[in-house]
């Protein structure tokens, strides 16, 4: 909705475009009216206008004078002058200030619509260029300050996120995920600032000025009326919000942990708050933590494997805690780096960033093939395609076809529904879940194609092998 001032000194004419407007342009809602070009002023400052219909003889103040006023601070505000003086003087010191549009009273309906709907559409334009903008700035703070650790000053964040009172990170898994980002933008409730992440993550800024529990409840309604079951729904984890900006780092670390615990334990909610109670026992698991994190680089997720690192720290790990998993990271890597000397937080994740750039420098001469392995295990339950993981490991289609089959012995598609059989037994064995919700979960959408294609391949329905497996 646009927000209009009309400016004449004559109330009948005022009176005559307000009942125009109402009748034939209801995109636009008359904000006020005035009569002089000083009022105008005045009322611009106490409310916000983006379309001031300004006549240019009034006495007083005239047209021009509240123009270059109204702009010196409102200088978004546009202008379509209105005159019974169709001089080109008029219409030149009218264009000096900004003013693109002139229209002469008693002007044509035709005429009128057009050209305010044509100063509109520039308006629209103008803020859609400076919200994109802003979302810029916004998102590349963000990336510097909250994940990159970067040193902030409060007066920045207060002039980048003016409506902030409490604010949460969520974390998303990429594929699928653009589509719930967009619908979180479009809420009223929140706003959501999308942050750029690498690997197979999507990370989004949500915040807004009510309190940190009403936004929890708000984020949650609205994560959950945008994921349905009927189509496999993105992994979300998500951070708890906090009312101090320093703590958006801990929300950040909070986010990307819960997304491994609901990936890693392939329940039927695919979102939710991080939850301390199911990862403080495994995260103290250093071997298996070491084996997530080089999982995490061989595929190419090295931001993961520093979420990994950044939660254990997160979850109260000391400084002797940190420097066991360095040197069983290091003896994988089979690096040499004095990790025993190592004596703050900060040479504690240069080391681990260290040991990544190691290992990033080695993979060089990884063979390709092994490489794509990997990477289809991790995201078989996904629509994964063959050209998207030829292009993972940087080699043709074709080629990567012939190079596949020579050294696995099956093709792409066999070797992508032996990984997605092996998930659906698994979930069959260890689980309660419907055969319709582990199809979801092994990258299927028909639960009638995956007991056709299980039958032939295992000998024997799902339901079938889910009484065998039990009685064992």
């Amino acid at each position: 909705m646009l927000n209009v001032l009309i400016v004449d000194d004559e109330k009948i004419e005022r009176m005559a475009m307000r009942k125009f407007m109402t009748e034939w342009l209801p995109e636009c809602h008359i904000a006020g009216e005035a009569e002089n070009g000083k009022k105008a002023v005045e009322f611009v400052r106490s409310e916000p206008v983006d379309l001031v219909l300004m006549d240019i003889q009034m006495p007083g103040m005239d047209g021009l004078t509240a123009i270059k006023q109204i702009k010196a601070s409102c200088p978004y505000t546009k202008f379509i002058m209105l005159t019974a003086y169709d001089t080109f003087d008029y219409a030149k010191q009218a264009m000096q200030e900004g003013v693109k549009q002139y229209l002469v009273k008693p002007a044509d309906k035709d005429e009128t619509i057009k050209v305010i709907r044509s100063v509109a559409a520039e308006i629209q334009r103008e803020a859609s260029k400076r919200q994109e903008e802003a979302v810029i700035q916004q998102s590349k703070w963000l990336e510097a300050h909250v994940f990159n650790g970067q040193p902030d000053t409060s007066m920045e964040f207060e002039r980048l996120f003016q409506a902030f009172k409490a604010g949460l990170v969520i974390a998303v898994q990429r594929t699928g995920g653009d589509q719930l980002l967009i619908d979180l933008q479009k809420s009223a409730l929140f706003n959501a600032v999308p942050i750029q992440a690498g690997g197979g993550l999507m990370t989004c800024f949500i915040y807004s000025h009510q309190a940190p529990g009403q936004l929890k409840a708000d984020v949650l309604q609205a994560i959950r009326a945008a994921m349905t079951r009927e189509q496999p729904s993105p992994v979300v984890g998500m951070g708890h919000p906090v009312s101090n900006p320093l703590h958006l780092q801990k929300s950040a670390a909070e986010a990307k942990l819960s997304y491994y615990q609901r990936k890693k334990d392939g329940g039927v909610v695919r979102y939710g708050f991080y939850n301390t109670e199911l990862q403080s026992i495994p995260l103290m698991n250093l071997p298996e933590l070491a084996d997530d994190m080089m999982l995490a680089l061989e595929e190419g997720r090295r931001e993961d494997a520093l979420a990994y690192y950044d939660a254990f720290y997160l979850e109260g790990a000391t400084i002797s805690h940190v420097k066991e998993l360095l040197i069983l990271l290091k003896s994988r890597l089979r690096a040499d780096l004095p990790v025993l000397t190592i004596t703050t937080e900060a040479e504690c994740r240069q080391c681990c960033e260290h040991l990544f750039d190691l290992y990033e420098a080695r993979t060089q001469t990884v063979n390709d093939i092994e490489r794509a392995k990997r990477y289809i295990k991790t995201h078989f339950y996904e629509n994964i395609t063959l050209e998207q993981t030829a292009a993972y490991v940087e080699l043709s289609p074709t080629y990567f076809t012939k190079r596949f089959k020579d050294e696995t012995g099956l093709t792409f598609k066999e070797y992508v529904t032996t990984c997605r059989l092996d998930k659906i037994k698994k979930l069959l064995k260890d689980s309660s879940l419907s055969l319709k919700e582990i199809t979801y979960q092994a990258g299927y959408t028909d639960p009638n194609y995956v007991s056709r294609v299980f039958k032939k391949t295992v000998g024997c329905s799902p339901k079938e092998y889910r009484k065998q497996v039990v009685k064992k």
